[in-house]
């Protein structure tokens, strides 16, 4: 949560699953139907690969951190990767090969896995005063058997005192003869990072120049529009982008709309807009969550499914556990009610803006099924809050489940007859307000003792306990500040031979060293004390990162015990892309809780789990 002050390669699916990209033209004139998810080809690191990453919606970006090809031709890089598929299936890719090639790579694939010899396409090796080819772009020609290869080549022509960089084509059939170069653009300015996109009965050309006076620098983003593929096209007297250096635009059709994503140079985050009409443009920056290293690329539009099976495939590569839920939660709380185990996460979305709380039950603990949302703050369940919806919990009295969550920085309590609801918000106002109390009001624990007191545990930064009434909707006394060692939020209370354990998490959730700590203490309410040794539980391991935010099960009638917590996903996560996974939980004979090691699975393949019956777990 946000604080308060603050090789082997696995196969793809079959390829016929996939869809051409919405903006690369095929037909002038089909509109590419909707795509449910998109691939964003780029280069890793210093050009040493092609990667991917993967979005639902072209927002909210996840790489795949793999990589599915290493150059090894021209200067042995891989820059600017732009992907096509033909109508029969197979994948072509071309890319920069180095800074001052005359050629572009070159290779083609079935599966984006097995890929034919790379081969480097000499698109101007017999150009007088040719210096570099950069930016290659493929597409095929409408009504024809011919491919366009478009690339901004950088040349000193016969007459001219300094290098200019202009947009060239030119055409071929088989990839291996080629039509002399021709320019697509004519432009006084030099232009560069050429991309085309079919929208609104026309072909739009997205480019960069280098303005007069900005010294080599990129200076706007552009557009030229055109009635086919290779023009001409008619350069728009205004720029699209200006003033923030931008450059290798990545266009793409989604639905009704064009987006196009570009870079601005010396900036940490990419950027994008997106029209309706080709002249009016939105900018959806701030919506936008780009994967790390997510630039100079194309995007390729694909089914959902190939997209989860690539997300699936590049986990395995990883060695960590598979997750209990599928998609991305966090902040598990996790109860055995009956004969059912259920599991309440946090449904993370980019940013944390999260508005509704589903829950999944399991027989077992192995196989789990998402029950539904049960409340949803943007639908008005809730009259108080609309947004921030996070980690849950939830607690049965007297045959009634209490259903204790954070909206917009407060805590609510929601009440309902089932564990799967429907729950209804009890107060119509929150149970704690952040703005009456020091801590900052997240990540409710409840717990009921022995003696049939409940109490709430919550905070971020200060630990806070309350004394709950028998009606668990309200309070008796003072809410309760107590000490814990480096704690930062998500407390977790049980109790286990007479000792109350206390365990939280260290750390921010955007850490990858985000981690367990725990102590234990006399009473309910502290003070707690923390081991010298061990105190740590649980960190973060191999691939898994941000391993924290927990829950604690104890399998009915045995002294079993798992953990619920979430880790960053796998791969691409981050601090609000999380999955929820379980680990077993073991104590020594003097009962101090022994590291948990998340690169191991709570169950191996063929166990059967946990079994309840009669509200019992086995032997």
């Amino acid at each position: 949560m946000r604080l308060k002050h603050l090789s082997k390669q696995l196969p793809f699916i079959a390829a016929s699953l996939l869809v051409s990209c919405a903006s690369r033209p095929v037909e002038k004139t089909a509109a590419a139907p909707a795509a449910p998810a998109y691939l964003f080809t780029s280069a890793g690191g210093e050009g040493d690969g092609l990667q991917l990453a993967f979005s639902p919606d072209g927002l909210d970006w996840t790489a795949l951190d793999r990589v599915f090809l290493k150059p090894s031709v021209g200067s042995g890089r891989l820059r600017d990767p732009q992907l096509l598929r033909d109508e029969d299936g197979l994948f072509r890719l071309v890319w920069a090969s180095g800074d001052a090639d005359l050629g572009v790579g070159y290779a083609t694939s079935r599966d984006l896995v097995t890929w034919s010899d790379q081969r480097l396409l000499p698109l101007m090796a017999d150009v007088p005063g040719a210096k570099a080819c950069h930016a290659p772009e493929l597409y095929r020609v409408p009504d024809t058997r011919e491919y366009a290869v478009v690339w901004s080549g950088v040349v000193r022509a016969e007459g001219e005192t300094r290098d200019r960089s202009r947009i060239y084509y030119s055409l071929t059939r088989d990839f291996k003869r080629f039509t002399p170069p021709r320019p697509l653009l004519d432009t006084s300015l030099d232009a560069s990072d050429p991309s085309i996109a079919y929208s609104n009965g026309r072909y739009q050309l997205f480019f960069t120049t280098t303005e007069p006076g900005e010294g080599g620098r990129t200076g706007a983003l552009r557009v030229a529009d055109a009635a086919h593929l290779l023009g001409p096209y008619s350069a728009r007297p205004e720029p699209l982008v200006a003033g923030e250096r931008p450059e290798a635009p990545a266009p793409v059709a989604i639905g009704d709309r064009l987006r196009v994503f570009f870079d601005a140079q010396g900036k940490t985050r990419n950027r994008v807009r997106e029209t309706r009409d080709g002249r009016t443009w939105t900018d959806l920056t701030p919506s936008l969550a780009a994967a790390s290293g997510q630039r100079h690329g194309s995007i390729v539009a694909v089914p959902a499914p190939l997209a989860e099976e690539l997300r699936r495939q590049s986990a395995a590569l990883s060695g960590a556990p598979a997750p209990a839920l599928a998609g991305y939660t966090a902040d598990p709380a996790i109860r055995a009610f009956g004969d059912r185990y259920y599991l309440y996460p946090t449904s993370d979305r980019p940013f944390w803006n999260t508005t509704e709380f589903a829950v999944w039950s399991s027989p077992d603990l192995v196989s789990w099924k998402k029950e539904g949302v049960i409340l949803d703050l943007a639908r008005g369940d809730v009259s108080w809050a609309k947004n921030k919806a996070w980690a849950p919990d939830c607690i049965e009295r007297d045959g009634r489940y209490y259903f204790y969550f954070c909206g917009e920085h407060n805590i609510g309590v929601a009440v309902g007859d089932s564990p799967v609801g429907p729950f209804r918000d009890a107060l119509g106002r929150p149970l704690v307000e952040d703005a009456k109390i020091k801590t900052f009001s997240i990540d409710p624990c409840a717990f009921i003792d022995d003696d049939g007191q409940a109490y709430l545990y919550f905070g971020n930064g200060t630990p806070t306990v309350w004394r709950l009434n028998r009606d668990m909707i309200s309070f008796s006394g003072q809410p309760m500040e107590f000490s814990l060692r480096e704690f930062r939020e998500g407390i977790v209370v049980f109790k286990r031979a007479g000792r109350y354990y206390f365990m939280w998490s260290i750390d921010d959730a955007r850490s990858p060293d985000y981690r367990v700590g725990w102590g234990v203490a006399d009473k309910p309410t502290g003070p707690v004390v923390s081991p010298k040794e061990n105190f740590i539980v649980l960190r973060q391991n191999g691939s898994a990162k941000g391993t924290a935010h927990h829950a604690v099960l104890n399998i009915p009638g045995t002294d079993r015990w798992y953990v619920a917590y979430h880790r960053h996903a796998i791969p691409g996560g981050g601090g609000y892309k999380r999955e929820t996974v379980l680990v077993r939980m073991n104590f020594d004979a003097a009962g101090n809780i022994l590291p948990m090691d998340p690169m191991q699975p709570a169950f191996r393949p063929g166990d059967i789990g946990e079994p309840l019956s009669g509200g019992r777990g086995r032997p």
